[in-house]
């Protein structure tokens, strides 16, 4: 008969125990931070194509042009892949903005030319992916601390656009700018979805016709808080309809 014996785990060699794939630090290379954004594009044209839900590893891999072991490498599960997406859509958004900001047409209407930006059919991808993601909150729990961190970004990058546009990164802290700010991205996302019956163009110019003289009247109103002389835009109001984005 064969005795065992008991060995105490405390004399037993230890294995350094490893950290998860996904909380790895790895170190960025041009390579690697090319790679990453490709598979972020990629998911950003899954999610245009078939939606959040439709939306899967395989998928996004596919699109990237790179093995699921690669995809895996960077992002380990769909959470993984949509957490960092919110980010990059976002991101990719304002540079967007700031880079068509950096020199506005002489003598534009600086609002109206802020109208076109936010509306401009380059960023319709992202927005598409942001719009999904926002829906997909409501279902999946796990996104809505990311959407609120993004939301805190765009705070800071709309400051920072608003300096770069009208001279006075200020006018993103006062009501007037948030209020204004707010209603052209729910008015430009609601024209993004809204299906038109017949004379599209037509109806989308009055709509931001609408706009453009809600906006110019927002900074005629002394305070939305009870304030006085709060900082106003180099604007101008002129008459006559928005110009349709594209067109």
């Amino acid at each position: 008969m064969v005795n065992l014996k008991l060995v105490s785990s405390s004399i037993l060699p230890r294995s350094p125990l490893r950290p998860p794939r996904s909380a790895r630090s790895r170190r960025a290379t041009p390579k690697s931070e090319l790679t990453r954004a490709l598979i972020l594009e990629a998911a950003v044209d899954c999610i245009n194509a078939h939606g959040f839900h439709g939306t899967n590893m395989a998928r996004v891999a596919d699109l990237a042009g790179v093995t699921r072991g690669c995809l895996q490498y960077y992002f380990t599960t769909k959470q993984d892949v949509v957490i960092a997406l919110a980010k990059h859509v976002a991101r990719r958004n304002w540079e967007i903005y700031e880079s068509q900001a950096s020199n506005p047409p002489a003598g534009r209407d600086l609002v109206e030319f802020a109208i076109d930006l936010v509306a401009n059919p380059i960023t319709d991808r992202y927005r598409v992916a942001h719009l999904e993601l926002l829906t997909a909150a409501r279902t999946t729990p796990a996104l809505r601390p990311v959407l609120q961190e993004v939301a805190q970004i765009v705070e800071a990058q709309a400051k920072r656009f608003t300096a770069q546009l009208f001279g006075n990164g200020d006018l993103a802290d006062t009501p007037q700018f948030r209020a204004a700010r707010d209603l052209t991205a729910l008015v430009n996302d609601w024209l993004f979805v809204q299906i038109f019956p017949d004379r599209r163009d037509e109806r989308i110019a009055e709509v931001l016709s609408a706009l453009r003289i809600a906006l110019h009247t927002l900074w005629r109103i002394p305070s939305l808080e009870g304030e006085a002389d709060l900082a106003k835009p180099r604007v101008r109001v002129k008459a006559g309809a928005a110009r349709v984005p594209g067109s």
